[in-house]
């Protein structure tokens, strides 16, 4: 186990021993929905009330530059796992793991491929921790590795304790999670939305054997924080230092919550009649008008309040004497800036927009990389902190990986390959800005959203912000955040400064191609088929003139012409599951990249084992996507928005190529299985079948059984190809 380094920090106890970690991930949070930090920016008093977030801020540190990952959720908690930017860990948005395509026939540019979960092969924060005696817990809201709450989940990327999909999300503790206790084994709590709509089901009962009851403050009983505190006091016995992943729901929608004394509070508050329709309640556009989003803030402040409550008055069995707040960092972050309009479902006004929250002064909010999705609220308290100080150094939550190897004494290796900065001298005040492992200052942060709804690419460098978009014009914006001096210029990103400072524009927008060239960023496509009007060299797209299979290898063929581009790259985008027979829920089948090879007029790959569909993927030289067979745009076409990937192919070289895989597979399994005098019975009857059915004609049923047979009896085998990552996709009943 390490040494912690805060040994030599000015803390209240020098000899405690290694820190405990509770990091607070909300879900779009905003920069000043904290009423500590709307003080600081406005001068005057808020509408949300955050007294316990506030009790944080006082005993601790407020960081007034913070910034997510990227403006949505799934790629920044991937990349603050795994402390690396989106352009390195490949997770980009949150519909990765599927087929790309256009959002609609109108945008001139494609998203580029990725995956909607991160590599089992990255190191984690949870891995190191755990390895270096941690005992580790994440709860709730994960949203990255595998479609929506599948597989891999957060126990397989290092975590002690947490949920796991098994026909219903459930923790893996019997003793704290009995699915009986339909009131205490409640996976979203009171975040989990109303029925039938907002106003429907508020809890008022104090009934303890009902699901929704009020407690003794006359709040809604909270399942998720309950467990949370459930967990920490049961592992006290263990005497070991702890990491908390807490990670609510809240503040994302539904816009609506279960306290109606709180939401009656801010209707009042903001001098609105208590609703009797769950739609349109006021003709307010900006500013913190929302009663509904008012009350989630103050259901979220009340959640922390429980833990820190808890912090502050339980003794810690490390350190007798002491409570454990006094050896633990608990900090307050948000996975991207604040939602500023989101549509009304139910009642007057269906489908329209009401507003959210407000990032003013900042431009935009979520889904944008303007200021108002990128930066967030980030507050943190523990030894060493000082009380009420703030810092202005720019930070990135990819920075909390070394900053938590820092703290617990974590020795940094290269293999990590970690793009973050330990920001702990920062905390503690003994620096004033972030460095790199090698002892270098960082002077940039960078961003990689190549996402259709504001696909950009960002460095901030000193007080300067450089926007590089791939889909609109000005291509290049250039904004003063700050002045020289650390003051406010134009937090607001109103004058855009590209054209009157060249110099300034091209010195950042080199910074951020070299970044970009250097990890190999992936990048959007080209739409060749952009309507009405077409873009420039779209006549150059050669036109693809056929497919090909035999065996486990297939191909497809392209124009190659003196008037036509060539093809530059490729990769085959593939599934596994893409049955019924084969994934256990709908929305679940999910697609993986392998590997292609280009060659004159023929893009070509041998197919992964069990693969269902493919679809190739190639960028001609002048960027634009050509597809193996046609896909529709998400939307303004005929084929629904959310459909699964196989519903939007073809032909999809389906079912044969991915049979004949795994057969290869199986025999290459079996030689080894033989050399090691295991019993192949079960292979070898499963091989028998998969060959007699590869010969027939292509049906869903018979093909999807035999691989899934097949892959089973490799699977009971000790050898080397039942660990092959192609064949542990995925962790449910029907694999």
């Amino acid at each position: 186990m390490g040494q912690s380094l805060l040994a030599a920090a000015p803390a209240s106890n020098p000899a405690a021993p290694q820190p405990n970690i509770v990091h607070i991930l909300t879900d779009d949070l905003g920069w000043q929905d904290i009423a500590c930090y709307y003080r600081v920016i406005h001068g005057e008093e808020p509408i949300y009330e955050t007294p316990h977030m506030d009790r944080i801020a006082a005993n601790g540190m407020r960081f007034m530059q913070a910034y997510s990952p990227a403006p949505t959720c799934a790629p920044s908690r991937a990349a603050y796992m795994a402390g690396q930017y989106t352009s390195n860990t490949g997770v980009l948005h949150v519909l990765g793991g599927r087929p790309t395509r256009p959002y609609t026939p109108q945008h001139g540019h494609v998203d580029p491929i990725y995956p909607s979960r991160l590599s089992l092969d990255t190191p984690t924060i949870a891995s190191v921790l755990k390895a270096d005696g941690y005992l580790t817990a994440h709860i709730q809201k994960w949203h990255f590795g595998g479609m929506n709450k599948g597989y891999p989940g957060p126990i397989a990327y290092g975590f002690d304790f947490s949920w796991k999909q098994d026909r219903g999300s459930h923790y893996n503790d019997p003793e704290l999670w009995d699915r009986a206790d339909k009131k205490r084994a409640d996976y979203e709590g009171i975040w989990r939305p109303m029925q039938p709509h907002r106003l429907g089901d508020f809890p008022s009962s104090r009934d303890p054997k009902a699901a929704y009851t009020l407690d003794a403050d006359d709040r809604p009983y909270d399942s998720v924080v309950d467990l949370s505190i459930r967990w920490m006091e049961k592992i006290q016995a263990q005497k070991k230092p702890f990491f908390v992943n807490f990670c609510p729901s809240f503040v994302h929608g539904p816009i609506a919550t279960r306290d109606r004394k709180r939401l009656e509070y801010y209707c009042n508050k903001m001098g609105i009649p208590f609703p009797e329709d769950p739609g349109k309640f006021s003709d307010a556009t900006s500013g913190q008008v929302n009663p509904y989003y008012a009350a989630m803030v103050d259901s979220l402040d009340w959640q922390i309040g429980q833990l820190l409550t808890f912090l502050e008055t339980t003794e810690d069995p490390r350190n007798p004497g002491h409570k454990l707040i006094e050896n633990t960092f608990i900090m307050v972050s948000s996975d991207n800036g604040g939602l500023r309009q989101t549509g009304i479902v139910h009642g007057k006004g269906k489908g329209a927009q009401e507003p959210v929250t407000d990032n003013t002064p900042l431009r935009g909010g979520k889904l944008t990389t303007y200021e108002g999705g990128l930066r967030i609220p980030f507050i943190i308290q523990g030894p060493g902190i000082a009380p009420n100080s703030s810092n202005h150094t720019p930070i990135n939550l990819i920075d909390m990986f070394p900053t938590y190897m820092a703290m617990a004494g974590v020795a940094h290796t290269e293999q990590l390959e970690l793009d973050g900065c330990n920001i702990l001298p920062l905390m503690l005040g003994q620096a004033e800005r972030a460095h790199f492992a090698n002892g270098q200052a960082r002077d940039a942060i960078f961003f990689h959203y190549p996402i259709a709804s504001h696909p950009s690419s960002i460095i901030r460098k000193d007080g300067w912000k450089l926007i590089h978009h791939y889909d609109r014009r000005p291509q290049n914006e250039l904004y003063q955040l700050y002045n020289s001096d650390g003051s406010a210029c134009d937090l607001g990103e109103r004058s855009n400064l590209a054209d009157s400072q060249p110099q300034k524009r091209d010195e950042l927008l080199a910074d951020l191609t070299g970044w970009l060239q250097q990890c190999n960023a992936p990048m959007p496509y080209r739409n060749a088929h952009k309507a009405p009007s077409a873009l420039p060299l779209s006549e150059q797209v050669p036109a693809v003139t056929g497919m090909a299979s035999a065996g486990a290898r297939i191909e497809v063929q392209f124009e190659v012409a003196a008037d036509k581009a060539a093809v530059v790259e490729a990769q085959l985008l593939y599934t596994t599951n893409g049955s019924d027979f084969l994934c256990d829920h709908p929305g679940y089948e999910e697609w993986f990249v392998a590997a292609a090879q280009v060659d004159a007029g023929v893009a070509s790959a041998t197919v992964p084992p069990g693969m269902t569909h493919g679809i190739f993927y190639l960028r001609d030289a002048n960027g634009f996507l050509l597809t193996s067979e046609p896909v529709p745009a998400r939307f303004g076409s005929e084929v629904k928005p959310w459909v699964s990937g196989t519903a939007i192919v073809t032909d999809g070289y389906a079912y044969r190529p991915g049979l004949f895989a795994l057969i290869e597979c199986a025999e290459s399994a079996q030689r080894h299985a033989l050399a090691g005098q295991q019993d192949v019975s079960a292979l070898q009857q499963a091989l028998q079948q998969a060959r007699t059915i590869v010969q027939q004609p292509v049906a869903e049923e018979p093909y999807t059984l035999a691989m899934r047979t097949l892959r089973n009896a490799i699977g009971g085998l000790d050898v080397p190809e039942a660990k092959l990552e192609v064949l542990n996709q995925f962790e449910t009943p029907k694999w």
